[in-house]
């Protein structure tokens, strides 16, 4: 498997597919299985690059204080790793947001971007939330039930929970948080979470921009309280975003609706290399 040392860290990648580059940002917990429901479609329209942020997955993990800026500026080293001057950027979740520091921080290295599902700064429930994560993967452990059950409730739609998919998920979720991370860098990512604050951000990030939720997304849903930065604040502030509500979907429409997902990503990507020739492959 591909890796290379990037700011005295071991980080994982897998390059797949064919066109302009595509760089995939995983959530908290689920590295880069967070897209397991799209890559391969994704593959058929662009050179996929697929990694695991520090801390998680086949990367390595070290004990250590994590930020969206210790992962952005990963995500650049591997972008001068692999030769890649330019790409276009999917995150979800926390990948988003280390996804808009990369925008915000690199904004040469982007060509389009995609937020899907994510949050500029955390509000109180939010803060909270990730404080009740924290203190069931210490009690619990990553594998637990306990810890798979708030996330998938956190995270999925009733309606999904309720149809004939939704159970296998919780134990597909179980596995995945077992698999890919550890208690420690899985509450220091929340920490990361709870602290960071992206509204300065914003207004830095000229890559065209999709921003995508659900509209039962109680995790990070479209508009947080006064004192966050939800999805619909990020399109306003960010020059020219545009904003794409998933019907009937939570935070993890790359799960519930795979299919309707990519296309939406497809095309807007697809559209944006079409008026920046050239410009995502190195």
């Amino acid at each position: 498997m591909p890796d290379a040392t990037l700011n005295n860290c071991r980080i994982w990648y897998e390059l797949k597919g064919s066109g302009d580059y595509l760089l995939q940002i995983g959530g908290a917990g689920f590295a880069h299985e967070n897209f397991g429901f799209v890559s391969d479609e994704m593959a058929r329209h662009f050179t996929v690059i697929d990694f695991d942020l520090r801390g998680y997955g086949l990367s390595e993990r070290p004990s250590q204080a994590y930020s969206m800026d210790v992962w952005a500026d990963d995500v650049a080293a591997l972008l001068d790793h692999l030769g890649v001057k330019r790409t276009h950027v999917h995150g979800t979740s926390m990948g988003g947001m280390v996804a808009m520091r990369l925008a915000s921080k690199y904004p040469d290295r982007v060509a389009g971007l995609v937020l899907d599902c994510t949050c500029a700064k955390c509000d109180f429930m939010a803060r909270s939330r990730f404080e009740i994560w924290k203190a069931l993967a210490s009690a619990y452990g990553m594998g637990s039930r306990e810890l798979a059950l708030e996330l998938a409730t956190q995270a999925l739609s009733r309606g999904f929970l309720d149809s004939p998919a939704g159970p296998p998920v919780v134990d597909t979720i179980q596995e995945v948080l077992e698999r890919n991370c550890s208690v420690d860098v899985f509450c220091g990512a929340c920490d990361a979470m709870i602290e960071m604050d992206l509204s300065d951000d914003l207004a830095r990030i000229t890559a065209p921009t999709l921003v995508m939720d659900g509209d039962e997304d109680i995790l990070t849903p479209l508009d947080q309280g006064p004192d966050g930065v939800g999805n619909r604040a990020i399109a306003d502030a960010i020059p020219g975003a545009e904003l794409y509500v998933v019907e009937g979907c939570a935070h993890t429409n790359l799960m519930e609706q795979p299919e309707l997902s990519s296309e939406i990503v497809v095309n807007f990507l697809t559209r944006v290399g079409a008026t920046t020739a050239g410009t995502a492959a190195a």
